[in-house]
């Protein structure tokens, strides 16, 4: 600010930050002044390449009272790791029970779950691999085919083969 001015900086930090602390002096009748020097410079339209804080400013008047305030605040008690974890650890399980409690709904998270087949993916899959073995039938009698045919027949018996298998196998 002004040299003169009748304002002193008390704290620079986040906008977040300076917002809660505004509160907290508001609360405790204390007049205060936030300056954003980046929003500024974003709103008149010149960008900038700010990387300071956002600033927060007092009256002199109010100096120690809103030091006070904001070391007070500033200096809270923070959790400790195992608090945290503890923390977020009910919080997952409040929010997998509100996930599996709703009504008619399936919760987000499923835990391995095996992969269903439909009853016509399976007909699909039989019919293709009696198809594909009929289509190679002539081979038992001995009668030449295309090689394009053998292939294609193969890998298309093989597949279904191998798909129906596995469907029934897991069961």
């Amino acid at each position: 600010m002004i040299k003169d001015s009748k304002y002193e900086r008390v704290y620079t930090g986040s906008e977040i930050n300076v917002n809660h602390l505004k509160n907290k002096l508001d609360e405790a009748g204390i007049n205060s002044v936030i300056r954003n020097d980046h929003e500024s410079a974003i709103r008149a339209g010149f960008g900038s390449n700010y990387d300071r804080g956002v600033l927060l400013f007092v009256e002199k008047a109010n100096l120690l009272r809103a030091k006070h305030i904001i070391e007070k605040t500033t200096s809270e008690p923070k959790f400790t790791d195992a608090e945290l974890e503890e923390q977020a650890t009910q919080t997952r399980i409040l929010t997998d029970r509100q996930n599996t409690e709703r009504a008619g709904e399936r919760p987000l998270i499923q835990k391995e779950e095996k992969p269903k087949r439909s009853f016509f993916n399976l007909a699909l899959n039989a019919g293709l691999l009696i198809y594909s073995l009929w289509r190679l039938y002539p081979l038992t009698q001995g009668e030449d085919l295309p090689a394009y045919r053998i292939a294609l027949s193969s890998f298309i018996a093989v597949f279904c083969a191998f798909t129906l298998a596995r469907h029934f196998m897991r069961k």
